[in-house]
């Protein structure tokens, strides 16, 4: 089965409660253009966006990769309108496909697309970039104990816990597979390493389907996922769990 990845044209709000959707608002042409919106990240107190802009003439790889993807970000006035979209300045932005993951609860720190060293991309994986003083630092890659050997196909990526403690990624073990699960890794403290990743389990893993772009709410135990195993009104559906225990 291969995956097809389908660019939105647009960016709708989605006010997501524990049982139904109530409403969806279209953010505006500050944020949505006639290119690709994709992959939206926002701020624990929802007043900064952050997400993908495919195709756009201002990304940074444009001239070489059409297709290229850099991060923007709007931010939320005090009338509750979304301001004039920025193209996020280096470091954020440097190859061909960049991405943010998750957002810190203050919107100091970013997890991002791959593995950086000495400020270069340097292979798959993640990193943390830190703003300070209104500057973003060069990404510093976080350490995944088996990570590089354990994902080896194209589609990868991540979500983390607000206190960064918890990871929770997706990824294939089987090369071309395009079939990803969800996995559970945790932060040692004393090594600033996070643990091997374990499968969350067949609550919410299927063996033919996908799961991909996991997302942990700010109460660490409600987890919302996409998939398109059967049971879904379209091919990728937005499904929810919520965690009984500590074991995960």
């Amino acid at each position: 089965m291969k995956k097809v990845i389908a660019p939105f044209l647009s960016f709708t709000l989605v006010f997501i409660s524990s049982f139904a959707q109530k409403g969806i608002e279209n953010l505006g042409t500050n944020v949505n253009t006639i290119y690709s919106e994709v992959r939206p990240s926002i701020s624990s107190d929802g007043k900064t966006l952050f997400y993908v802009v495919e195709g756009s003439p201002l990304n940074t790889a444009f001239k070489t990769i059409k297709l290229s993807q850099d991060i923007w970000s709007s931010e939320l006035d005090a009338t509750g309108s979304w301001g004039k979209a920025t193209h996020l300045p280096s470091p954020l932005n440097t190859e061909a496909y960049n991405a943010v993951f998750w957002v810190s609860p203050n919107g100091d720190k970013l997890l991002i697309r791959g593995e950086f060293k000495n400020g270069k991309l340097s292979g798959r994986g993640f990193s943390i970039v830190t703003k300070k003083d209104g500057v973003w630092s060069k990404p510093e890659k976080i350490n995944i104990k088996g990570y590089s050997k354990m994902s080896v196909d194209e589609f990868t990526g991540a979500t983390m816990s607000l206190d960064g403690k918890i990871l929770i990624l997706y990824f294939s073990e089987e090369k071309n597979s395009y079939i990803n699960d969800l996995y559970l890794s945790k932060l040692d403290e004393k090594t600033n390493e996070y643990s091997l990743p374990v499968k969350l389990g067949g609550k919410i893993n299927t063996e033919d389907y996908d799961e991909i772009s996991p997302f942990l709410a700010t109460d660490g135990i409600t987890l919302y996922f996409s998939s398109n195993r059967p049971g879904g009104i379209g091919d990728y559906d937005i499904y929810m769990s919520r965690r009984l225990d500590d074991t995960w």
